[in-house]
C-alpha cells in the first residue's frame, strides 16, 4: 500500500458480541449487568493516530448494540485502510469468526489486533489466524504507529518492531522485543468524543455522562492472578499537567463524572494528592470513582480525594484468608482492609470490593468466611468473580501447577455468596436510602435486574481461558 498525501483511514473497532464483553486493558470479563465502559486500548490510540495525520473512526459495536451483520455493513461503509480490533480471551471464539468474515469481505484490509490473547502466545495466535496482519502488545506507546508504518511498506523488510508482532507477505510472524518503560510518559490528547459517551452506563457513577481516563499505565504491584502486574506491563505515570489538560477537555465536552482506570489510584501518594489539589485549584468540578488498594490509603490521601469529588473507591480484596493473600502476592491483610474501609466510611466515601471465588487452596468454608467478612466491613458493593487463569499472569506461565475447585462447584458457591451478600433486608434498605437522583434509581434497578439475570444464567457463564486452551 503506497503512501500518499491522502489521509489513510483507520477504524478502531470494539467487536460485536452475544454478551456485554469487557475486553479492554488486558483484563477480560462479562458485565454482570447492563454496564459497559469504553475501551481504554482504543481511546488512547485515538490521540496518537490523530496527531500523526490518520483519519480515525471509532466503532463500538457492543455499545451501539450492533449485530455482526450490521457491523460488517458499517465497516464496508467506512472502507478503512486499517482495522485495529480489540479482541479478548473471554470472547475469542466469536471474535475470530467475525474477523474471518471481515477479511473474506475485505481481502485488502490490514487487520491489527490488540488485547489480552496476545500477551502469552501472540506469535501462535497470529500464525494460526490468517486474517491478522499483526498485533500490538502495548496500547500506551508508539506501537500502533510503528506497525501501521511497517504494514505500509512494500516489501515489509522483516525487521522486528518493539512491542509488535506482524507478518510479512508469505512469512511467519515476526516478533519484536518486549519493552516496558518505568517512570514518566506522555500521551497525546485522546479523542473522547469519538466514542458514543451517552451509550455507556456504570455501576458506580453518580452523574452522567461519565468519561474514563488513566493517569498511569500498568501497576506498581505484582499479584499472581493479574495480567496488569508490574512484571508483565511495567508501571509508568503521566505528568499531572497533562492529566489536568485532559480534564479541562472533558469538561468542555459536558462530562460530569470520571472513572479513573488506574489499577491503583494513589500508588504514588504525593502525585495523587498533587492531582487532587490541582483539580480543586482549577475548579474542575467532577464527581469521580476509581480503583485502589487498601494499603495505600491514609487520611491525607482520602481528604484530597474527597475534596476533589471522589465518592466511591473500588478495592481489590480477593479473600480474607491471609495465607492465600501471601501466596498470590497480594501483600494485604484483614487489619489493613478493616482500617481502610473504616477511614472511607468516616470520610463518607462508598466502599466497593472485588473478591475472587476459589483461589488455589481455598474451599467453600474459606470462601464463605470471606463473604461474612465483606458484610462485616460494610461494603457498599461487592463483586464476586470465579477464579481462573488469565493470559499474561504469573499463573499462565505454569498453569499445570495451579489447581482450583471444579468450575461448576465454584459457580454454585458464587451464587450462594451473591445471595447472602445482596439479599439482606438491611442492605437493600441501605441502598434505597442512598437514592438522591433519578439516575440512582435507574442504577439500582439495573443492578437488581443484573444480579437476578446472572444468577439464572450462571450455569452458562463463559470464563476467560488460557491461550493454550484457545488453540
Amino acid at each position: 500500500m503506497a503512501l500518499s498525501n491522502t489521509k489513510q483511514k483507520v477504524l478502531l473497532l470494539n467487536l460485536p458480541g452475544k454478551s456485554s464483553y469487557l475486553r479492554d486493558y488486558y483484563c477480560n470479563n462479562i458485565s454482570k449487568s447492563s454496564y459497559l465502559h469504553y475501551p481504554m486500548d482504543l481511546l488512547y490510540m485515538t490521540g496518537r493516530l490523530n496527531e500523526n495525520n490518520y483519519d480515525v473512526t471509532v466503532l463500538d459495536a457492543l455499545a451501539k448494540k450492533y449485530t455482526a451483520e450490521k457491523t460488517l455493513e458499517k465497516i464496508s461503509e467506512i472502507n478503512p485502510d486499517f482495522l485495529v480490533s480489540l479482541v479478548g480471551s473471554i470472547s475469542w471464539d466469536e471474535d475470530k469468526e467475525f474477523l474471518k468474515k471481515v477479511k473474506a469481505k475485505n481481502p485488502k484490509l490490514k487487520i491489527v489486533g490488540t488485547g489480552d490473547i496476545f500477551l502469552d502466545e501472540g506469535v501462535q495466535i497470529i500464525k494460526e489466524n490468517s486474517f491478522f496482519d499483526g498485533c500490538i502488545l502495548d496500547f500506551s506507546d508508539n506501537s500502533i504507529l510503528n506497525i501501521l508504518k511497517k504494514l505500509n511498506e512494500s516489501p515489509n523488510g522483516k525487521e522486528p518492531i518493539e512491542n509488535c508482532i506482524y507478518k510479512e507477505n508469505g512469512s511467519g510472524p515476526i516478533k519484536g522485543q518486549i519493552t516496558r518503560i518505568k517512570g514518566e510518559f506522555s500521551l497525546p490528547m485522546p479523542k473522547h468524543e469519538y466514542f458514543p459517551l451517552k451509550e455507556y452506563r456504570y455501576a458506580f457513577s453518580r452523574n452522567f455522562p461519565t468519561a474514563h481516563l488513566m493517569t498511569d499505565f500498568g501497576c506498581a504491584f505484582n499479584c499472581s492472578f493479574c495480567p496488569i502486574r508490574v512484571d508483565n506491563l511495567g508501571f509508568k505515570v503521566r505528568p499531572v499537567d497533562e492529566i489536568i489538560e485532559e480534564l479541562k477537555y472533558l469538561k468542555s465536552l459536558g462530562v460530569k463524572e470520571l472513572y479513573f482506570r488506574d489499577q491503583t489510584f494513589g500508588a504514588n501518594k504525593k502525585r495523587a494528592i498533587e492531582l487532587c489539589e490541582r483539580m480543586v485549584k482549577e475548579n474542575l468540578k467532577f464527581s469521580w470513582h476509581c480503583f485502589s488498594r487498601v494499603d495505600v490509603m491514609n487520611e491525607e490521601l482520602l481528604d484530597a480525594m474527597k475534596s476533589s469529588g471522589c465518592h466511591t473507591i473500588i478495592f481489590g480484596i480477593e479473600t480474607v484468608n491471609e495465607k492465600t493473600l501471601q501466596d498470590v502476592h497480594k501483600r494485604i491483610n484483614a487489619e489493613k482492609i478493616e482500617n481502610a474501609f473504616a477511614l472511607c466510611k468516616k470520610k463518607n466515601i462508598r466502599r466497593a470490593a472485588t473478591f475472587i471465588i476459589g483461589l488455589p487452596g481455598e474451599n467453600e468454608e474459606d470462601i464463605m468466611r470471606t463473604v461474612d467478612f465483606a458484610m462485616g466491613i460494610d461494603c457498599t458493593f461487592a463483586s464476586f468473580n470465579v477464579a481462573g487463569i488469565r493470559p499474561g499472569t504469573e499463573w499462565s506461565h505454569n498453569p499445570e501447577k495451579i489447581h482450583f475447585l471444579p468450575h461448576e462447584e465454584l459457580e454454585k458457591i458464587r451464587n450462594k455468596a451473591i445471595k447472602k451478600f445482596y439479599l439482606r433486608p438491611g442492605y437493600i434498605i441501605g441502598r434505597i436510602k442512598e437514592i438522591s437522583t433519578l439516575y440512582d434509581i435507574n442504577v439500582l434497578l439495573e443492578e437488581g435486574t443484573g444480579i437476578v439475570s446472572n444468577l439464572i444464567k450462571s450455569a452458562f457463564k463463559v470464563t476467560p481461558r488460557t491461550t493454550s486452551e484457545m488453540k
